[in-house]
């Protein structure tokens, strides 16, 4: 038996060994071949950015500990691996590379400037600023603006919150980066929010209202309850289309819904909870709406009380007013 386990065990660290050294491999080698597409940008920052390793020597020294630990069986989990180590091998390009802002050639110079038509980085560079500058397209307070130049109906709605006035007056409201991290502009999850929201919105510190963690929470899980409803609208409608029939007044409630849908993220920005809510909740209904117009039941309208209902309370309004007498 114990010949067993330890056979088990070594089998195990090989895996991990193996398993390791190939994120390490494709890292290094295979994922800069993904950004093959983006030679044509002619893009300098692009072309020198490219070339960089992701590897610091720091994190090469890290990496070979980690790989000098499983051979040796020291306790840790491959989970654990894989996250450092896509974590600290991800230099600020390789996480633009995956970003959707690459997939739109969204590049170097739409945020942080410089000139991306020339060769050498003193060239490129010599017109951007420092980070802590606060004319720099990147100072924390000019951020929402930066991002504006293309999100500009998520920019008009940001202006109007708290969020807004508090990084503008006293630089202590978050900012766009704040929620989509620089370079990765993730869209963050409703079981992220909690956490990051609790940094001011907690009842310890009183900064902000205690609740928003949670509201916001459910908010977007009603969102993802929304964009179901929807993809069942749609399917519904198209199965009807598809068989001929008459779908112009369920159209009418899908198109609806999508316009709903289409404008959420602007929505979101203005963090109105509460409007926010209603939105998805009208969205909600627009799609069900369609839903049952193609299968010809519309929603139940409430039922009307009945006779029985009405004569059982005249007569407790009767008894109330003898014996108040």
């Amino acid at each position: 038996m114990f010949s067993r386990t330890k056979k088990l065990n070594s089998y195990n660290r090989y895996l991990i060994t193996v398993y390791i050294s190939v994120i390490l491999y494709f890292i290094a080698i295979i994922a800069p071949v993904g950004a093959v597409h983006l030679d044509v940008l002619k893009n300098s920052c692009v072309d020198c950015h490219t070339t960089l390793s992701p590897f610091t020597d720091e994190q090469r020294r890290l990496n070979e500990i980690r790989l000098n630990h499983t051979v040796r069986d020291i306790s840790c989990s491959l989970e654990c691996h894989e996250d450092v180590i896509r974590r600290t091998a991800s230099d600020n390009f390789q996480q633009w590379s995956d970003s959707d802002h690459s997939k739109y050639h969204v590049t170097c110079d739409a945020c942080h400037g410089g000139n991306p038509d020339v060769k050498t980085e003193a060239e490129a560079h010599a017109s951007m600023k420092d980070v802590n500058d606060p004319d720099s397209t990147i100072y924390f307070k000019n951020i929402p603006d930066t991002c504006g130049k293309c999100h500009a109906e998520e920019l008009e709605h940001f202006r109007d919150t708290m969020h807004y006035q508090r990084l503008r007056s006293t630089a202590s409201g978050p900012s766009c980066i704040t929620c989509h991290q620089p370079h990765s502009f993730k869209v963050l999850k409703s079981s992220e929010l909690t956490a990051l929201c609790s940094v001011c919105h907690n009842p310890k510190d009183k900064i902000a209202v205690a609740s928003v963690p949670q509201d916001a929470k459910r908010a977007l899980e009603k969102q993802k309850e929304f964009q179901e409803e929807l993809l069942k609208a749609k399917n519904a409608v198209a199965g009807v289309k598809a068989a001929g029939r008459d779908v112009s007044s369920a159209q009418m409630d899908l198109d609806r819904a999508i316009s709903v849908m289409n404008d959420i993220p602007s929505t979101w920005h203005g963090f109105n909870l509460k409007d926010f809510d209603e939105q998805i909740q009208n969205g909600i209904d627009w799609a069900k709406k369609a839903q049952y117009k193609t299968s010809d039941i519309e929603p139940a309208a409430p039922a009307a009380p009945g006779p029985g209902i009405i004569m059982a309370f005249a007569i407790l309004i009767m008894i109330y007013l003898m014996r108040k007498r």
